[in-house]
């Protein structure tokens, strides 16, 4: 029984099975000398033969040696027994085989030799350089191959027989004289350092082998791997708990018996990968991604990584939530922006334009126009819209409440305030695109720590002295005539010049025309499916009302008109009093008032109706002239109608 110490850290861990003591003592000397002289590993060193060396071989297996060496047929056999470690030869070279034939010769006249075929190539060599011929005969790794051999070579006339102890030992037995040709102190160091360097491969695979298994058993997704003939040779804990089926009862059939649903083994016949593919998993739906393996153009294997659906979908809607809860998130585009008139397409033209700078942009327009949604769309066509985009409202909080989430504070900054602190929204922003609307409706105090920090680049939380940098790129919007403000000392000059570098004047409802049907139409359809309620189109007359009407309240007074109309109407042509009621225009009395009044309304509707839109469309061209300063071109533009049309208007 051979006692065998299994290595620890400090230990070696190659194992050196030598045939021979003197082989043995080389390797044990160049041990202590060389390797360790080269920070090398240490090794073992055992004096064993033939069998003796195949059974210290599996011992050193089950102690966890990770490399062995070995010299001739010891080396053969332990290789026969498929000792799974990894062996290295000592090999024979041209300089021990010119000894053994300086012995030979002098014990008789006729040398021959019987050896494996790489030894006997050696000698090929030798023979071509000395002029010599040998007596050559190519034997297996068995026994009795070396016995026939030796046998060859004594009926040949052979006087003297060179090669290993086991071909030495038997020529012996013939009567013929036996010279072992044994390895130099150049042949174990050879074999030495491979078996060093074959130890860091394998430490280097083992390495990889380990932090594979770990992504493999640790990661959220299912992955299977499949050989070139379909069968399976990754198997992990994710698929297992899905399909039911342990890993060591899967791994090596085919994938179809395991898993017949998947269709895993389609790629190996075609060869393309499969992105995104709905597939079965014991009775669960999954994505998955499946990608061949190919080795010189040539499928050799698939593997499939994949998640399941449910899961993926909780995922999503805990991002959206947190991201939609904390005001992250951009959810709007340019696109989403509805509109053909010439104002909103110049402003959605310059928007983009802007988005793709860093400067300060202040939005101009009236309550209603969309100003949010103008900020977000600009972050999403920005260089930042891969980061965070933090909106809030100026005018929704008191100045106590505001500078808090503006600029966050610090534990027991005053009292109420949260454990731990918490972060501005300065800080949340870092990195991507901070909306301030109404930035008009800031007290002076919070303009100027604002001023700061667009000036510095810095926040100060409250309650606290430390600095800290912010990259945020700042888009302000306002209702207010911050110019006006100015003048009376209610807003910051300094500032407004800071927020105005890029200014951006989002055009009223009133001014665009035939987008106002648009965008009625885009929430009709809105709030049809989603209190499932048909309704009609829009009378000419009620297309009228409709383009007739200022709407003070721009988009979002005409959303909740067309929220209202949805409510009033049912799967009829939506008239002109349907509408007047839905824009609340209509009187909305009750009782014998409401009768009459809706009589005499009802005698003159057509009239009344005719005068009311001619009233407010006169009001609306002459407010739109003066704001142009009388340019009839500008006028007609910002109307949305021709400038032919505007000149007829103006005659009339």
């Amino acid at each position: 029984m051979w006692n065998l110490p299994k290595p620890g850290a400090d230990m070696a861990e190659i194992l050196f099975i030598a045939p021979l003591p003197e082989l043995a003592e080389l390797a044990k000397e160049w041990s202590a000398q060389g390797m360790s002289a080269r920070g090398q590993a240490g090794i073992d060193v055992q004096v064993a033969r033939m069998e003796d060396g195949v059974r210290l071989a599996l011992a050193a297996e089950k102690q966890g040696y990770q490399v062995l060496v070995s010299r001739g047929v010891t080396s053969w056999m332990i290789r026969k027994a498929q000792v799974s470690l990894p062996l290295v030869d000592v090999l024979i070279g041209g300089f021990d085989i010119l000894k053994a034939y300086v012995q030979a010769k002098e014990l008789g006249s006729t040398i021959g030799i019987a050896d494996v075929d790489e030894i006997i190539q050696e000698v090929d060599s030798f023979e071509a350089i000395m002029g010599e011929r040998f007596v050559k005969y190519i034997v297996s790794d068995q026994h009795e191959d070396i016995l026939k051999g030796i046998v060859f070579l004594k009926q040949a006339g052979v006087d003297v027989v060179i090669g290993k102890v086991a071909m030495a030992n038997e020529a012996r037995k013939l009567g013929m004289h036996g010279v072992v040709i044994s390895s130099g102190r150049e042949a174990v160091a050879r074999a030495l350092a491979e078996a060093s360097r074959v130890l860091d491969v394998r430490k280097q695979e083992k390495r990889r082998t380990e932090q594979l298994k770990a992504i493999l058993d640790f990661t959220y997704d299912g992955v299977i791997a499949l050989d070139e003939k379909g069968r399976i040779s990754v198997f992990n804990p994710v698929v297992e708990k899905l399909s039911g089926w342990p890993a060591e009862k899967a791994i090596g059939r085919f994938v179809s018996e395991v898993l017949p649903k998947s269709h895993c083994q389609a790629l190996l016949q075609t060869g393309n990968p499969e992105i995104g593919e709905i597939m079965e998993i014991g009775g669960a739906k999954v994505v998955a991604n499946r990608i061949p393996i190919k080795v010189d153009n040539r499928v050799e294997g698939v593997v499939t990584t994949f998640q399941p659906i449910d899961r993926l979908q909780r995922l999503e809607h805990k991002v959206r939530r947190t991201l939609a809860d904390r005001g992250h998130l951009a959810k709007h585009h340019f696109d989403d922006i509805l509109g053909q008139s010439e104002p909103i397409k110049d402003v959605i033209r310059l928007a983009r334009e802007y988005a793709m700078v860093d400067s300060t942009v202040l939005l101009h327009g009236k309550t209603g126009t969309g100003k949010e949604l103008f900020a977000q769309a600009i972050h999403n066509v920005s260089p930042r819209k891969k980061r965070p985009f933090v909106a809030i409202n100026c005018a929704a909080l008191p100045e106590n409440l505001l500078e808090s989430e503006l600029f966050g504070y610090v534990e027991g900054a005053f009292t109420g305030a949260r454990k731990g602190g918490k972060a501005g929204v300065f800080e949340m922003a870092h990195g991507g695109t901070l909306f301030l609307d109404e930035v008009g409706e800031m007290t002076p105090s919070l303009q100027a720590r604002l001023l700061r920090v667009l000036e510095e680049g810095e926040i100060m939380r409250l309650g606290d002295n430390s600095i800290l940098p912010v990259d945020v790129r700042l888009v302000a919007a306002t209702h207010r005539d911050l110019q006006k403000m100015i003048a009376d000392g209610s807003f910051r000059e300094d500032l407004f010049y800071r927020l105005n570098v890029l200014s951006l004047v989002i055009p009223p409802l009133v001014v665009r025309g035939a987008d106002i049907l648009l965008i009625a139409r885009h929430f009709l359809a809105e709030f049809s499916l989603k209190m499932q309620r048909k309704v009609g189109g829009l009378s000419p007359e009620a297309q009228q009302v409709m383009l007739g009407y200022p709407w003070p309240g721009n988009i979002r007074e005409l959303r909740n008109a067309m929220e209202r109309l949805v409510m009033l109407t049912w799967e009829r042509t939506i008239t002109a009093e349907d509408m007047k009621k839905a824009m609340l225009l209509a009187d909305t009395v009750s009782g014998s008032e409401k009768s009459s009044r809706e009589s005499a309304q009802n005698r003159g509707d057509a009239a009344d109706l005719h005068n009311e839109l001619e009233s407010v469309e006169i009001r609306l061209i002459k407010k739109t002239l003066e704001a142009c300063d009388g340019n009839k071109t500008e006028a007609a533009r910002r109307l949305g109608i021709s400038r032919t049309t505007l000149w007829r208007k103006l005659q009339e």
